[in-house]
């Protein structure tokens, strides 16, 4: 009998024990629930989510990383550039410039605009430039004038 009765005490203090255990994690759970942002309720849904999250972040800065390579790639000077795409000479180059009328008119226009903006007007014809008009704006200053015009 006394066997049952060990073996009952013990069933007792384990049950004891369990009720104690369960009650701690429990309360661990409501402590954490208390952290956890209300949008994802318990702490599983929210370290799925971090995961998830992790993932997306990863691919993305593997992405970006392929992005910044091709373009580091295409991101050549302009005269290395122009010398892997096509080996034509500057000569070959020239002939067919000049062979398309509408190539040469644009070069040639760029170039006359570029030489009007940056030089002086010349007078044409061979003539003097006449020198700014100088005309009185007031009757006073037109009889100054007049003076002068009769003493020369």
């Amino acid at each position: 009998m006394q066997s049952k009765r060990t073996i009952n005490e013990n069933n007792k203090d384990n049950s004891t024990a369990d009720l104690k255990a369960t009650a701690e994690t429990a309360e661990a759970e409501r402590a954490d629930a208390a952290t956890v942002p209300e949008k994802f309720g318990d702490v599983r849904t929210l370290v799925k989510a971090y995961s998830e999250l992790e993932a997306e972040f990863t691919r993305r800065s593997q992405r970006l990383k392929e992005l910044e390579q091709r373009e580091n790639k295409t991101d050549l000077p302009p005269d290395a550039a122009a010398e892997k795409s096509s080996p034509i000479d500057e000569e070959e180059l020239v002939r067919r410039a000049l062979s398309s009328e509408k190539v040469r008119d644009a070069v040639i226009g760029g170039y006359l605009q570029g030489v009007a903006a940056s030089s002086v007007p010349l007078a044409y014809g061979g003539g003097a430039v006449a020198a700014p008009r100088n005309a009185p704006r007031t009757v006073k200053e037109a009889g100054r004038l007049a003076r002068e015009f009769l003493k020369k």
